[in-house]
């Protein structure tokens, strides 16, 4: 059986193409590292809190906060939350460069 390959080929860093691929490769795996803690802490959120809507507002408190004023849980929140907003705009942006100039 014959494999796939892919076709591309990267040149230097400033080439739009190769700064598509690592916007998306570098924002997926931000993506995949601090989705899981951002839900672990938020769920530890939920347990500690006496309701849903207890958890909802100590999580959008530790968001209002800066990140190292919060201890245990919120900062892990907060950072998990952050990481995987950046990601989410990494990714995005080499999708759009992807699209733009390919």
């Amino acid at each position: 059986m014959a494999q796939r390959q892919s076709t591309r080929r990267y040149g230097d860093p400033t080439d739009p193409v190769t700064a598509a691929a690592l916007a998306e490769r570098v924002g997926l795996a931000l993506v995949a590292v601090t989705l899981p803690l951002a839900l672990v802490a938020f769920t530890g959120l939920a347990m500690q809190a006496a309701s849903p809507s207890a958890a909802l507002t100590t999580a959008a408190a530790a968001m209002q906060g800066p990140v190292l004023a919060g201890r245990g849980l919120t900062v892990l929140f907060h950072a998990g939350a952050l990481g995987t907003l950046l990601g989410c705009w990494l990714l995005g942006l080499g999708l759009l460069l992807d699209g733009l100039y390919d």
